[in-house]
């Protein structure tokens, strides 16, 4: 099934867009954004949060401009290859324990080739892709991480977590064991930006610093508390409703149907309604309407690909125009498009919805419609940066299209009405799983 979710971006160089050839994204990302502020679908394990908060403690005493010698790596990017390999040294036998983090292909390549971890040998865009990068904004959000700097959130983030684990000293005056380890990673951290890369052994003690205290699924009680109230306590958003819904019987049953057992998001949403009023009920009814048109463009789409590798040839509109998806959607569409424009408009997405789908929710026979479809879709990808994207299929002056090789698909749309963008339910799950706010899951 074709999706528009983000995963790693194209290249600049390439001229291929092979994501969100529709351009249903953005709207969708933005009424994401408004239902849990800082949550992005990359994120899974709010542990995270914790490392990005002790990587600022340790960094905290380097200028704000200092950089490694490669000239672009900051001092708590040294310390994110550092926790990365040291995670994989010491755990890669156990893949479970270290699932979700990123950059463990990247780390094993290295430690597997005898190479130390740096800018070259780590990911593309460490800060998109790297842990820094995926929890940077809700880090902000909740107070965390902001600016390179610890918030209050963050402070007490630290000392109850250097409390658990028995490092007393590591971030405060008092003496203890966490005093050594703290000097033990800026020592590191030091040579690590003056050789441009992680500068100790595979004998290193360190290595087991981050095992034995960072590890991504071993919180203890207090430290998730100190997340768990500052995931709740938001006040932009519905966070914490939608997490307050989760942890409840009825929500927790809907989760593991959708996450787990491959329901769509939407089914979560319809229980979540029945709970709720107000804005989250207004917004959950935009997003609902929302992914109605979405999943009626993006069938009639993949039909139209479907129906294209078939032939392996010029493909008319005509032919097209006799695929299912499509006719559906010249059917529905028109009338949908209002609606949907309407339900959008509390939350400021009506005339970007209205400039993006009018083209493709102008009434007419299936015919003139899938024309518009793809026309619709040849916008979208002269649009993409930064000097736009190759079409998927090919368009002759007699309008007929040959699909390229790279897009062949060998099945049609879903035709479910399943979701075809994520809200933040996945995340959030996975949130409220490694904080132990799930019954049997602690």
């Amino acid at each position: 099934m074709l999706l528009p979710l983000l995963t790693e971006a194209d290249p600049e160089t390439s001229s291929e867009g092979s994501i969100d050839p529709l351009g249903v994204y953005a709207i969708a990302d933005s009424l994401g954004v408004r239902l849990a502020p800082g949550v992005r679908e990359r994120q899974s394990h709010p542990r995270f949060l914790t490392a990005m908060a002790v990587a600022s403690a340790v960094c905290c005493d380097f200028d704000d401009d200092a950089v490694a010698k490669d000239g672009v790596s900051p001092p708590w990017q040294v310390f994110e290859w550092y926790l990365v390999e040291g995670l994989v040294r010491t755990l890669r036998g156990t893949r479970e324990e270290i699932r979700g983090l990123p950059g463990v292909d990247k780390a094993t390549s290295a430690i597997d080739e005898g190479v130390p971890l740096s800018a070259r040998r780590y990911l593309k865009t460490p800060s998109v892709f790297g842990f820094h990068g995926v929890y940077r904004v809700l880090a902000d959000e909740l107070d965390i991480v902001r600016d390179g700097r610890l918030g209050e959130t963050g402070y007490n983030l630290v000392l109850t977590w250097a409390n658990e684990q028995r490092l007393t000293g590591f971030f405060d005056s008092k003496a203890g064991p966490g005093r050594a380890f703290r000097d033990m990673l800026r020592s590191a951290i030091e040579d690590g930006i003056e050789k441009g890369a992680v500068a100790r052994s595979t004998a290193w003690q360190g290595w087991n610093f981050f095992r034995d205290h960072l590890a991504p699924y071993r919180f203890e009680r207090g430290e998730a508390q100190v997340i768990i109230d500052s995931l709740i306590r938001g006040t932009s958003g519905y966070r914490s409703e939608i997490i307050r819904f989760m942890a409840s019987k009825t929500g927790e049953s809907l989760c593991r149907e959708v996450v787990e057992s491959g329901k769509s998001e939407g089914d979560f949403h319809s229980g979540l309604i029945t709970e709720t009023g107000g804005d989250l009920r207004s917004l959950l009814k935009a997003i609902q309407a929302y992914e109605r048109f979405a999943r009626l463009l993006q069938d009639a789409f993949e039909d139209c690909l479907y129906e294209m590798t078939k032939t392996r040839g010029k493909t008319s509109p005509a032919d097209l125009s006799k695929r299912a998806g499509v006719q559906k959607a010249s059917q529905l569409l028109p009338d949908l498009f209002p609606a949907v424009a309407d339900l959008l408009s509390p939350f400021g997405e009506t005339y970007r919805f209205q400039e993006q789908f009018a083209e493709v929710s102008a009434r007419g026979s299936a015919e003139t419609w899938v024309v518009s479809l793809i026309d619709h879709h040849r916008r979208i990808q002269m649009q993409k940066p930064p000097n736009g994207k190759n079409p998927w299929f090919e368009r002759f002056d007699d309008g007929s299209v040959v699909i390229r090789p790279g897009y062949l698909r060998y099945e049609g749309g879903s035709h479910d009405g399943r979701y075809v963008n994520a809200y933040r339910t996945r995340p959030l799950w996975s949130f409220i799983k490694d904080l132990g706010m799930v019954h049997g899951e602690e």
